[in-house]
Parts: C-alpha cells; sequence; structure tokens
C-alpha cells in the first residue's frame, strides 16, 4: 500500500464521529464503532477489509447517533484507499498489461448495458407494487456515465463520487426500472472509475 493510502487508511478509521441531536437520526453508534474497529485492524495488518466489504457496509439508524454525512464520507474515503491498495497488490504480481485489460473488460461490459435502446438497459420488476427508479432518470444518467467511461483518464467529466451520489425518482412496478439490477450497475460503475484512479 502506498503512503498516500496508508495515510488516508489511518485517518479515516481513527477519525470521531459527531452525533446529531437527540431528536434526529443518525446511524447506531455501536455498529460503526465495530466496522471501523475492524477497520483499524486491517490497517495494522491483523485483519481483512475488502471495498466490497466497505460497499455492502450497513447500519442501523437511531435518535442521536453519528451523523450521517460524515460517516458515509469516511466510508467513501475508507473505499478509495481500498481500492487504491488491490490496485497497487494486483499490478505488482500480475503487472500493468493485465490490469489494464481488466479495466478494458469492465469497462466494455458497463458501456455494453449502456448501450442498449432507453428503456430496455435494466429489469422491470416483477411485482406491480415494487418500488423502482424513474427509467427515463436512470437512462440519463446512463448517458452521462459512458460518456464518463468513454474520456480519456483524467478527462472524464463524472467520477466516483457523482456515481455514490446518484439518486432517482421513484417508480411504480413495471413503470421503473428495478433497483436492485440498477444499484449494482452503478456499484460496478463506481468499481471501474476507481480502479481507473
Amino acid at each position: 500500500m502506498s503512503k498516500k493510502s496508508r495515510d488516508d487508511l489511518k485517518t479515516t478509521v481513527d477519525q470521531p464521529f459527531e452525533r446529531v441531536e437527540s431528536d434526529e437520526i443518525g446511524y447506531e453508534p455501536s455498529h460503526v464503532d465495530a466496522f471501523m474497529a475492524r477497520a483499524r485492524k486491517a490497517y495494522e495488518g491483523s485483519g481483512e477489509l475488502s471495498v466490497e466489504d466497505v460497499r455492502q457496509a450497513r447500519f442501523a439508524t437511531v435518535n442521536g447517533g453519528y451523523a450521517t454525512d460524515q460517516v458515509d464520507d469516511a466510508l467513501d474515503r475508507l473505499e478509495d484507499a481500498l481500492a487504491d491498495s488491490e490496485r497497487e497488490a494486483f499490478v505488482s504480481e500480475r503487472g500493468d498489461e493485465d490490469w489494464s485489460a481488466l479495466l478494458t473488460e469492465r469497462t466494455e461490459e458497463l458501456l455494453g448495458r449502456a448501450g442498449r435502446a432507453p428503456g430496455e438497459r435494466f429489469r422491470r420488476p416483477s411485482r406491480s407494487d415494487a418500488q423502482s427508479y424513474d427509467v427515463d432518470q436512470v437512462d440519463e444518467f446512463c448517458d452521462r456515465l459512458a460518456e464518463a467511461l468513454r474520456a480519456p483518464e483524467g478527462e472524464a467529466q463524472l467520477d466516483a463520487d457523482d456515481v455514490r451520489r446518484a439518486a432517482f425518482a421513484s417508480a411504480e412496478g413495471r413503470k421503473g426500472y428495478e433497483e436492485g439490477q440498477v444499484d449494482a450497475y452503478l456499484d460496478a460503475a463506481v468499481d471501474v472509475l476507481l480502479r481507473r484512479g
């Protein structure tokens, strides 16, 4: 792991979080503290933590908990540092050429779905009462994402944080795209954008 990645990781796992007011909703402190303790062990070399572990982290919410924006920002920084570390380990073991090939393959997979006809890029929920995402908004974001993925490194108008923060209006049932499939696609896009550095 590079010195910058180690420094970023150390700063993140040691960061204290503020609590919100007692009548406001925040993350359950004991859950966040337990996850950050796991991240600290990984930093110290006595545990494992992957980008996927960070991405899948979920915390209960309670009145007077930790400020959600602070915790979410810390998780994003943690994910960035771990992605950098994983990239360095891969290149060290297999070389730049294999890394470039992997990145190209994953980018093409994302572009393949984005290249489908508008309205047909993701599944529709099977249940009529299921929550789903507005099709037009998702399609518009996919178009922007495709432009970013085709842009030369350093010139993309969209980055991993933009994808993480993407939000779409709700639709009802088959009028929208299935949320789980869209979310998985966006996670894969974050992964590629982080790997591009």
